[in-house]
Formats: structure tokens, C-alpha cells, sequence
């Protein structure tokens, strides 16, 4: 499988795929292909009825669009948002947690997992983020630039849930509200702010996909949300948080309320 990111500020992912090969697409996200490539809809990229219905909460969709071809064919892939294209290959035993919006493709779908807190919901950030387990690659399309931080051991940094595209799947992820209650009406900013803890590697959004939400239609969402976005799964995915945060062993490895994922 070869592909390429092409343009500057808007960035299309465009994938060659050879005779067999395959490639699992987040619903909206294919923008065209070759005639040769076959599209099948398939519940969680073709991996089972509860896969499909978590990674709907996670704010993807619960159908992945297999692309296929029985010779050379292509495919071109692009965001909701204008913004820069991240390849992420995982080896074996590497992880990565990702939100929903940063998520165009992957080769794998069985490499999927959700995992979920309710601080998550609070936040802005939502109920669950999905976590992908090599080998597999991941395909990422990220609101504006690119920014990334490689934290060392015990090393920590702060960001706005609405800046957070991905992480390393076994790095920590504590949220806490910002600042006193002044800071918090008055600032500027969000009620919340997300901690990430090293060792690992920290994928960014240099605009947060919320914010600039807000500032296009900004009577279209909650406006106290932390910079942190869509509640994914609205009140529905609150009312299933118990069940995909057991599915995610939240309560044993711990959720995004202060424990490791």
C-alpha cells in the first residue's frame, strides 16, 4: 500500500491500493477513487455488532466504508476541517489513542478498541476515545498544523480538550477544571483542561476543532465546553457510558478521570 498526503493548508490523503489490498474509512471521509475500487459498508469494519455500536459513541461512525480492488486502484481521503495529514504506523504491541475527529482510515480494523470516562464527557472532550493496537497503520487528519510533544518519564503538559488529537495508548490523561471560579468565568477559556503524562508522544490540533466550530456557527453548540468539542454521542453516549467504559475495563486499568489507559 502507497500513499500520499497532498496540498498545503487543506491536505487530501490520496492511497494507492494493489490487487487485494484493502483500506476501512470513516464515514464522509472518502472524496473520490478510481472507478476499479469496490465500496462495501460494513457494522465496525466488518469486526461485530458491539465494535460497530462503540466506536459510534467513540463519534466515528459505526460503519467503516471498506475500500477494495482487484488491480491497482486509488483512493482519496479528506477531513471536515481544513487541515494537515498524520500517518501513524504501530508496531507490534505499540498503541494509540485517538479522538473521533482526527480519524480517517485504517488497514485494521480489528485493531480497534474504546475506551471512556465520564470526565472525558465533562470536558468536552467525550465519553470515549478509540485505541488502536499495532501492527496496523493509522491514518489521521489533524485541525490545522500539526504540533507534537515527546514527553520523557514523569514529564507532563496541559492542553485544551479541544486540541487533543491522539496520544500514546499507554500514557495518562487526567482532566481538572481550570483555574477558581474568576478564571474560569472571565479567562477566556474553557472550564477544563486535559493532563498527559509522559513517557510518549502527543499529537496536537493547532486549532481547536471546537473553537473554530463556535466561531463559525457559534450559537450551534455549548459554548462552556472546554474547547473540547462535540459531547460524541450526545446524551445517548452518556447513557451508555457504563456499558463501553466495561467493555473498555475502565474501572480496572482505569478511565480519563485520573487513571491509565
Amino acid at each position: 500500500m502507497e500513499y500520499e498526503a497532498v496540498g498545503s493548508s487543506m491536505q487530501m490523503l490520496n492511497i494507492k491500493l494493489a490487487s487485494g489490498e484493502k483500506i476501512y474509512v470513516d464515514g464522509g471521509k472518502l472524496a473520490s477513487k478510481s472507478d476499479n475500487v469496490r465500496l462495501e459498508a460494513k457494522l465496525g469494519g466488518g469486526t461485530g455488532f458491539l465494535k460497530g455500536v462503540s466506536m459510534m459513541f467513540a463519534g466515528s461512525t459505526a460503519f467503516l466504508l471498506e475500500c477494495s480492488t482487484d488491480t491497482d486502484g486509488m483512493v482519496s481521503l479528506a477531513g471536515s476541517i481544513p487541515g494537515k495529514i498524520k500517518v501513524v504506523e504501530l508496531k507490534d504491541g505499540e498503541s494509540l489513542l485517538v479522538e473521533h475527529m482526527a480519524f480517517l482510515a485504517t488497514n485494521d480494523p480489528s485493531k480497534i478498541d474504546v475506551k471512556g470516562s465520564w470526565k472525558g464527557f465533562f470536558s468536552g472532550t467525550g465519553v470515549f476515545l478509540e485505541k488502536f493496537t499495532g501492527p496496523c497503520t493509522i491514518f489521521l487528519h489533524v485541525c490545522g498544523d500539526i504540533v507534537e510533544y515527546n514527553l520523557a518519564d514523569g514529564s507532563a503538559v496541559e492542553i485544551d480538550p479541544g486540541h487533543i488529537a491522539a496520544f500514546g495508548g499507554d500514557m495518562r490523561i487526567d482532566f481538572s477544571t481550570v483555574g477558581g471560579l474568576k478564571t474560569e468565568l472571565v479567562g477566556g477559556e474553557g472550564l477544563w483542561m486535559g493532563k498527559i503524562t509522559g513517557p510518549g508522544n502527543v499529537i496536537l490540533h493547532s486549532v481547536s476543532r471546537t473553537k473554530l466550530r463556535q466561531s463559525i456557527a457559534p450559537n450551534s453548540g455549548n459554548n462552556n465546553s472546554g474547547g473540547g468539542g462535540a459531547l460524541a454521542g450526545g446524551l445517548a453516549g452518556a447513557a451508555a457510558g457504563g456499558l463501553i467504559g466495561a467493555l473498555g475495563e475502565g474501572g480496572k486499568k482505569g478511565g480519563f478521570g485520573g487513571f491509565k489507559l
